[in-house]
């Protein structure tokens, strides 16, 4: 019976690969028999990169005090209160996405465990996780000796981003549903041309009954099965969500979706040129590998060789794409672009391109890149300044849990970060999450930082934000929230640093923390946080609404009082509880006062 293909079915996000391998690294040099491969699941529960189902009660507290270390003796236990048939398949299966993309070598006949060049790459600090994810997919395929369960019996005979990427341009995109029908079950490079066809046959059909007796059809036809079973059913929607992630994060592929609700996607426009170079050498068959060849060549991040990074015409066909993309951005873009650009386009445009060595030549692609996103971000930016519907617009997400808990946790960073950009009051604001070509949110941001800075003339904040509301929201996000504040005042000493936390509801005892860090300090330092959960920044939202449909503007000033008000507050009381229940009177008596002054 033929199968989907997936590049991982325990990993829905590709960036939580990181911290996979992360662990994986603390057993570098061991042998991954059963030992290992039961000990690197333990350590996976110990660093509280996978939660388990079943946590007895007695160890529950501790596991989800992320502010303490989990003991090893209390992660095998509770490993082994899983009862697992098979307790090592449990490591065999979380290191298996790892094997796959080449980020390491795990595998018991193939001596010890190795963290590969790539996969070095991937955790480091500073990494480009996006170009090593696309270096990665771009070699991935089915047969592989690492893989055996899709091989060639059934039907495999693909490299999956690079067939996905012929029918994309075949078909000008795909829509969620036709990607999660055709792209998992792409398991041959001979399928392309059939797939455009059965495609275009399916958009064809306007039928709802019609469409979905069509989609069930081609299944159990792909399958060869007379009745699907009912996760033969849903697989392909999960499958094809968990594929548009990672295909996303390369930067190669733009995927269209609203803040909520369904997607498209299509191949990335400003990376035309790179694409068609891609296209043009390979068509997505499948290459001939021993296990040795295939892991080396997995792991080599020189590998493939990119046209552009090595000759230096395909460099120049890329560079003059980009800069004839840029150059119409320019001359049609508002004055205001021009004034704010002039210099920094004139000395970009300038540069003779044919004399740069060919290293240099791929800087200056990324250089272009930059300026591209800068002149997207700053038209953005410019729309949405003291636009109060779009401001109402983000209210009522916020407003609707049905809505709100739709919600990516990047998506939610973007809304905040939108929040305070329409209030156009501030020097920078600087979400730190990963972005597409066109400034869309597609990853968190590696490393230790805030989820988004701000920069005001009079003072300096940033914005931590969580749609979780357990009781894991107190581990998770009070000590990570005031070590980032810290290193932020540490940065940014020239004036007050705030940190207002954004919650749907907050947790009393994260409340608790973040009293403790403000009555008596983090490490010495007394910190300014402010927590407001979605009532309360609503209501916040809602007098900045009403000023700038007032026609008036907003002082970033406003801010300032209100979150020295909230902070000054807690010295006036005893507790925590009566902190966080005066901070609604606290927004009453500043709303008062805008009005006053208004």
């Amino acid at each position: 019976m033929k199968k989907l293909w997936s590049i991982s079915t325990t990993v829905r996000n590709p960036e939580r690969l990181r911290a996979f391998l992360s662990v994986l690294k603390q057993l570098e040099g061991s042998i991954f028999n059963k030992e290992t491969q039961s000990k690197y699941q333990i350590l996976l529960i110990k660093e509280r990169v996978y939660k388990p189902k079943n946590i007895p009660e007695r160890y529950r507290r501790i596991f989800d005090d992320y502010a303490k270390e989990l003991p090893l003796d209390i992660a095998e236990a509770i490993f082994r209160n899983q009862q697992y048939e098979d307790p090592p398949m449990r490591g065999r299966q979380s290191v298996n996405p790892l094997n796959k993309l080449g980020f390491c070598i795990a595998k018991e006949s193939c001596g010890p465990i190795i963290i590969t060049e790539l996969g070095n790459r991937f955790i480091a600090e500073d990494a480009d996780i996006s170009y090593v994810l696309f270096k990665s997919l771009l070699k991935l395929q089915f047969p592989n000796p690492i893989s055996p369960a899709f091989n060639e019996n059934i039907g495999f005979n693909i490299r999956p981003m690079i067939a996905a990427m012929h029918l994309l341009r075949q078909t000008n995109g795909l829509t969620q549903e036709e990607f999660s029908l055709f792209i998992p079950t792409l398991i041959n490079y001979q399928y392309i041309d059939t797939y455009h066809a059965k495609i275009m046959e399916l958009r064809g059909i306007k039928s709802a009954t019609q469409r979905a007796e069509y989609i069930e059809k081609f299944l159990t036809d792909f399958y060869g099965v007379e009745n699907l079973s009912e996760t033969q059913k849903k697989n392909p929607s999960e499958y094809g969500d968990n594929i548009m992630r990672y295909f996303r994060l390369t930067k190669y592929f733009r995927v269209d979706k609203g803040i909520i609700g369904p997607w498209k996607i299509i191949l990335e426009p400003t990376r035309k040129k790179e694409i068609e170079q891609i296209l043009t050498i390979y068509d997505g068959k499948a290459l001939k590998f021993d296990l040795k060849g295939y892991i080396g060549y997995m792991s080599d991040i020189n590998k493939p060789e990119l046209p552009w990074e090595l000759d230096a015409e395909k460099s120049i066909e890329v560079i003059t794409s980009l800069r004839s993309l840029i150059q119409n951005q320019y001359e049609h873009g508002p004055s205001c672009l021009k004034k704010q650009f002039q210099e920094r386009y004139g000395t970009i445009m300038n540069i003779k391109v044919e004399e740069l060595p060919l290293l240099q030549k791929e800087k200056y692609i990324n250089d272009l890149r930059r300026l591209h996103l800068d002149f997207i971000q700053f038209d953005k930016d410019i729309r949405i300044k003291r636009n109060a519907d779009e401001l109402k617009k983000y209210i009522c997400i916020l407003n609707s849990p049905r809505e709100y808990r739709a919600l990516e946790p990047v998506d939610l960073e973007f809304v905040i970060s939108q929040c305070f950009k329409i209030i156009n009051d501030e020097i920078s604001i600087k979400p730190n999450f990963i972005t597409d070509d066109e400034g869309n949110p597609i990853g968190h941001a590696p490393g230790n930082r805030a989820d988004i800075e701000g920069y005001y003339r009079s003072f300096n904040i940033i914005f931590e934000v969580t749609l979780d509301v357990s009781r894991a929201q107190v581990y998770r996000e009070s000590v990570p929230v005031m070590r980032h504040l810290k290193n932020f005042e540490e940065n940014n000493q020239d004036k007050r640093n705030f940190c207002v936390f954004i919650a749907p509801k907050i947790h009393d005892d994260t409340v608790n923390y973040f009293w403790i860090a403000l009555r008596y300090g983090f490490e010495g330092t007394r910190q300014r946080i402010v927590p407001l959960n979605f009532s309360s920044f609503l209501m916040v939202l809602d007098s900045i609404v009403s000023v700038i449909e007032n026609g008036e503007g907003f002082s970033h000033q406003s801010l300032y009082d209100l979150f020295d008000n909230i902070v000054s507050f807690a010295d006036t009381v005893s507790t925590s509880v009566e902190w966080v229940r005066g901070i609604p009177r606290c927004i009453n008596d500043w709303k008062l006062l805008i009005a006053q002054r208004n």
